[in-house]
């Protein structure tokens, strides 16, 4: 009868905890799904939900000229020339966050002008390209980002030639990257739910 009020206390710190082992994704639209398009057709679009875009828009593809990575749709940078997509997101100052992104060059393109330059506050995180084989090959690449201040942009942009071939985007996340203090937090509570459970169970 009196096992209830030290459970439930375990419980409560677990859950603290847990927070954090299901961080939430900060990206809005970051599969590009919101965009409705039959399979095999695309657009080219100067809005696309949660996005920013440069003048020269953003084209969003079903099921053409490779397929997504993730449901349906998927993004090319290059539409009649270089162009760019970002997001403003409230952030912590100093706090870290995990990018994760799935790239894969344009079925045969060249790497000079599959590129795709990711910027955290206007400055380079690095460029990704490759030679486009049959398809759309995708790799998942994840970034370590710190914030600056309450504010941060993300900005994915076409580089290389500019000749509306390029290369492709999808499954863009952020997550915030929990503090050593609550991941020690975390595993306290697994461990004192572990002691707790063997214990009471004698």
């Amino acid at each position: 009868m009196h096992l209830a009020r030290p459970f439930a206390a375990l419980t409560a710190l677990l859950l603290a905890g847990s927070a954090y082992a299901t961080p939430i994704d900060m990206i809005s639209n970051g599969g590009f799904e919101s965009s409705s398009l039959q399979n095999g057709t695309w657009t080219v679009s100067s809005s696309i939900n949660g996005w920013k875009t440069d003048v020269k828009g953003v084209e969003v593809r079903n099921n053409i000229a490779g397929s997504a990575f993730d449901g349906k749709n998927f993004v090319e940078l290059d539409t009649t020339g270089n162009s760019w997509i970002s997001q403003t997101l409230a952030t912590t100052a100093s706090a870290h966050y995990s990018l994760q992104f799935a790239y894969a060059p344009r079925e045969g393109v060249s790497a000079l002008s599959n590129g795709i330059e990711v910027f955290w506050n206007d400055i380079s995180q690095g460029v990704f390209t490759g030679q486009g084989g049959k398809g759309n090959q995708w790799q998942v690449y994840e970034l370590d980002l710190m914030a600056a201040a309450n504010s941060s942009t993300l900005k994915f942009a076409a580089v290389g030639l500019s000749d509306s071939y390029g290369g492709s985007l999808d499954h863009v996340s952020l997550t915030a990257v929990p503090e050593p203090a609550s991941m020690a937090t975390m595993l306290l509570g697994l461990g004192m739910l572990g002691f707790a459970r063997r214990k009471f169970s004698r």
